[in-house]
């Protein structure tokens, strides 16, 4: 099948699933169709995107929803903050740079405002809930590439600083130093991980945030220091994911452990998928051992969409859990924004790198 009719089923598929409460989810699906920029679908990201304008709080926060009910692990409930509902902040900027109107880029500033204004740790991380004081993996994706487009777009070198100063923070408390994996939550007080285990798709945020945030980047020589932590950390992250696929071409629920009865997971093997096309693409990663590791799991992929093109296996929406039996026992969805969304950035991805290849 040609990714092109793939895409146009996929997108069919996003764009009439809206998911108007959880902009974790919308903001990649949003990502998505913006990267296609199909012409049939402009006016919903469009309709998505003034919504987000339109209902942002007084506080700067662009999400839709006040507060979530638990997803379980650890936590009770979940307050968002501007740490969350800046994920749907970095689409708007991109649609922005095609489409100029000054409410999207103020909207955009009051957004950074609410960033910087948000609780932070002692050594300046973004708590990821107002129930207290932790970094969740998710962020380095959904608030650090959002800082960054604003402050290039914005001329305002603070906040590109401010973004891979985040980061920092974020790889710093979760990535763990042996197996170079991250770890879904940290909590400050007390200084504990609530879980032992690598959870897929909390990897993938990760994974993914790592070119992008590259890809953000300035040339100016000034940025190498963070240009060169991060390529770093993410050649070892890839090193360490290639390790652990499975033979089908994806990954586990749970990267690490797994006791041989952990699923296979596509959102987070997706999203690995366009970590490893994009380092093939940006001449980051090896040709050879990661355009095969990543061609391996795109093959995988497709054989888990159905007919309808709606991917199997997601994980739902998941809290920071406390066991390997929670995570393996989480529920697998079709359809779920979280795999559309990355299933989209990998066809996209392959597409631009084919077309190179072609030059």
């Amino acid at each position: 099948m040609k990714l092109e009719t793939l895409v146009q089923r996929v997108s069919s598929f996003i764009a009439t699933h809206p998911n108007e409460r959880d902009c974790w989810q919308k903001a990649p699906a949003l990502s998505g169709l913006l990267a296609w920029d199909m012409p049939e679908f402009r006016s919903v990201a469009k309709k998505w995107i003034d919504r987000a304008v339109a209902t942002q709080k007084s506080d700067g926060n662009l999400s839709y929803g006040d507060w979530h009910t638990s997803s379980g692990g650890h936590i009770r409930s979940f307050t968002p903050l501007a740490s969350e509902t800046a994920a749907v902040g970095a689409p708007m900027l991109e649609w922005h740079e095609r489409h100029p109107e000054a409410r999207y880029l103020e909207s955009a500033r009051r957004q950074y405002v609410s960033l910087c204004n948000a609780p932070r740790t002692a050594e300046g991380g973004i708590w990821s809930r107002g129930e207290g004081p932790e970094l969740w993996i998710d962020f380095t994706y959904l608030m650090c590439p959002f800082m960054a487009r604003y402050g290039k777009l914005a001329a305002d070198p603070a906040a590109i600083d401010e973004a891979f100063r985040q980061f920092a923070v974020h790889v710093r408390r979760l990535l763990d130093a042996e197996t170079r994996l991250a770890r879904h939550a940290w909590c400050e007080k007390p200084n504990h991980f609530p879980q032992s285990t690598f959870w897929a798709r909390g990897n993938g945020w990760m994974a993914v945030g790592m070119p992008e945030m590259l890809r953000m980047l300035p040339k100016s020589s000034k940025y190498d220091v963070y240009r060169d932590r991060i390529l770093a950390e993410y050649k070892k992250m890839m090193a360490t994911l290639s390790a652990y696929q499975y033979d089908s071409g994806l990954w586990g629920q749970l990267i690490h452990p797994n006791q041989g009865d952990m699923w296979e997971e596509t959102s987070g093997s997706a999203m690995f998928t366009y970590a490893m096309i994009l380092g093939v693409k940006n001449g980051w990663l090896d040709k050879k051992i990661y355009g095969t590791a990543a061609r391996k799991a795109w093959l995988g992929i497709q054989n888990y969409l159905n007919t309808n093109f709606e991917i199997r296996n997601v994980c739902c929406g998941t809290g920071a859990g406390t066991s390997y039996a929670y995570y393996r026992d989480r529920d697998k969805y079709t359809g779920d924004l979280h795999g559309q969304a990355a299933v989209m950035w990998c066809a996209y991805a392959l597409t631009e790198l084919a077309n190179e290849q072609k030059q």
